[in-house]
Formats: C-alpha cells, structure tokens, sequence
C-alpha cells in the first residue's frame, strides 16, 4: 500500500513535470518514425555501424531544417494570407447579394421551381452564413496569429525540446521500446502483435495518408489556381488538412468554390472544378494510397473516424496522427485482453 501511493504520487509529479512538453514529444515520436529510415542507411550503411550520435545528429538537423523550419514559415504565410482573404470577403458577399438566379426557375420543373424558389431569389441567408463564417475563421486567426507571434519563446523552447527528443529518440529509441516490452504485462505473442499493430498504423499514417493528402492538396491547389479563385497556397493548406480525415476529404474545400464560382456566372469554370474535384482529385486516393498502405494496417472506417476527427478536435492537426493511432492501439488492447482471458477460461 505505501509502495502504491508513491508510485502514484511520484507518476502524478512527473506528469505535471512533463506535461508542457507532450507536444513536442509526440511531434519528435512521429518525425524521427518518419526519418528513421534515413538515420538506419547513415548508420548501417554509411558509418558501418559505428557513430550511431553523429548519425542520430545528422538526421536530427535534417529533421529541423527540411521539416520543421519550412511547416512554421508556410504556417504563418497561411494565416498572412487567411487574413488577406477574411479582409476580402465583405466584397464577395456584397457581390454575391446582387445575384439574380430566378433564370434557374425557367429550367425546372413547376414544383420544384415553387420549392427552391425562396432560396434562389433571396440571397440574404447566404450572406449571414458567410458573414458569420467570416467572424469566426477572421477571430481564429487573429487568436492564432497573436498566439504565434506573441509567443517567440515559447516556439523556440519547444523547438529546442523537439531536438533534443529526436536526437535522442532516434539514438535509443530501441532501449525505450525494450524497456515498454518488459513491463508490458502481456504474453510474448501478444506484445509483438501490439508492437506491429503500432508500427503498421504509424506507416499507414505517416507514408499513406500523408503523402496521399498532399498530392491530393497540390492538385485541388492547382485547380483552384487554374479556374481563378483567390489564395490557392491558403487553400490548398486547407485541402491538405481536409484531405487526411476519414469522409471528408477535398471536396469540402473544392465544391464550394464550384458553388461560388457558378453564383457568379462563371459556369464553365464552375463546371471545371467540379469535374476536377470529383473524377480526379477524390479518385486520387483509391490509387496512390494502396502503394502505401499496406493490408495489415487497415482499421475499420469507423475506428478511423473517430479518431481522426476526435483527435482534430482535442490536439488540433497533431491529433490527425495521433487520434487514429491511440484509438487502434486501444482497440487492440482489447482484443489482446479478450484473447487471454479466453485463454485463462479455456485453460
């Protein structure tokens, strides 16, 4: 009984000792799962096995200067130009207000002419949505431009922090995981199973969906850009985020700007962007992902939701790598408990 209490008071304390810094770890954990690859060509095949700090450094300054530094400087280019466009969107409200579509009512049927009618001719709805959208994103970016800004020390601290845990991660990241191995409480073949779930659903989340949302931003960008929308680097930023959570995807940032642009009287352009959208940025996925992604890694749709969308929703765009990976570990948890306690029952 006091052994308990101690361990629980002294887990309590190292908790709030590490907790400002449980960002920063988790980001290391993904970037060094990302370019350990790399580390492992420098140390087993460059450096013979021999050096193994000097190539954890080396690859802990590839993870800062080609990962890290470029993300923070496209960040605050986003919220520059998300403020740009907010300071614009008065004028394409105003704009949208003198649209007259009642030339739609001649194509459609009498009934649903008389049914949509109240939403074609009055477009003042329209306009309060889009204002209030506007107050909201316009606040948001302002709260986090100020909290960017406003915080040079506290980026540069936990930037300090990211390399010290990379570098160190990437070292001796197989003694940490030796040593989560030994205490797990768990039969051999059970702590492998979880070890592989967890580095499959890594894999899934790093190469596949990463890489597939980037594509698919870069080419929704590019369509944006083409067809004559505004601010393709905001936008395709906002495809990239949309692209990664389970049945959203970049439709929620394509189609609207189709809707925009036929409001306009820009149908072909319209038309374009849609087609754009939908047979080719969407279909993108269900190609390139597969080369990816292997079988094993796969989860349910469901699992893959939830976590994404509850991970967005708790750490922010940390918590689209996160989310999915604690909720599959946890439901593998609890296979791997129903598995030995079937065992325990059949025995």
């Amino acid at each position: 009984m006091p052994f308990g209490l101690v361990f629980a008071l002294l887990a309590f304390l190292t908790y709030s000792v590490t907790q400002p810094l449980l960002r920063p770890i988790a980001w290391s954990v993904l970037l060094t799962f990302f370019v350990r690859p790399f580390y492992v060509f420098l140390y087993e095949r460059f450096f013979r096995g021999r050096w193994k700090g000097v190539a954890a450094a080396i690859t802990t300054v590839l993870v800062i200067v080609v990962i890290v530094v470029p993300v923070v400087i496209i960040g605050l280019l986003l919220v520059r130009e998300g403020i740009n466009v907010i300071s614009a969107l008065p004028g394409v409200v105003t704009k949208l207000g003198e649209i007259d579509l009642s030339f739609v009512l001649d194509r459609l049927p009498p009934q649903v002419a008389e049914a949509v009618r109240p939403y074609l001719v009055d477009l003042s709805y329209l306009n309060d949505m889009l204002l209030r959208a506007a107050r909201w994103v316009a606040t948001w970016l302002a709260s986090t431009s100020r909290d960017v800004m406003g915080n040079v020390f506290r980026l540069f601290y936990q930037l300090f922090a990211l390399t010290i845990v990379s570098f160190y991660i990437l070292r001796d990241g197989h003694l940490i995981l030796k040593y989560v191995d030994d205490i797990l409480p768990l039969p051999k073949n059970e702590r492998e199973a979880i070890f592989e779930r967890g580095r499959a659903m890594l894999s899934a989340v790093l190469y596949g969906v990463t890489l597939t949302a980037g594509i698919q931003a870069t080419l929704g960008g590019l369509g944006w850009w083409y067809v004559g929308l505004p601010s393709p680097l905001l936008f395709g930023g906002v495809m990239f985020v949309t692209a990664m959570i389970p049945f959203i995807g970049t439709p929620m940032v394509l189609l609207p700007g189709a809707l925009y642009l036929f409001l306009v009287g820009q149908w072909s352009q319209a038309i374009m962007l849609a087609a754009w959208s939908l047979l080719v940025v969407s279909t993108v996925d269900n190609f390139i992902r597969p080369y990816f992604i292997s079988e094993g890694s796969k989860v349910h749709m469901l699992v893959a939701f939830i976590g994404g969308v509850g991970g967005l929703a708790a750490w922010g765009f940390l918590g689209l790598f996160l989310g999915p990976f604690i909720v599959t570990l946890f439901v593998f948890f609890l296979d791997s408990y129903r598995r030995v306690w079937h065992a325990m029952r059949g025995a």
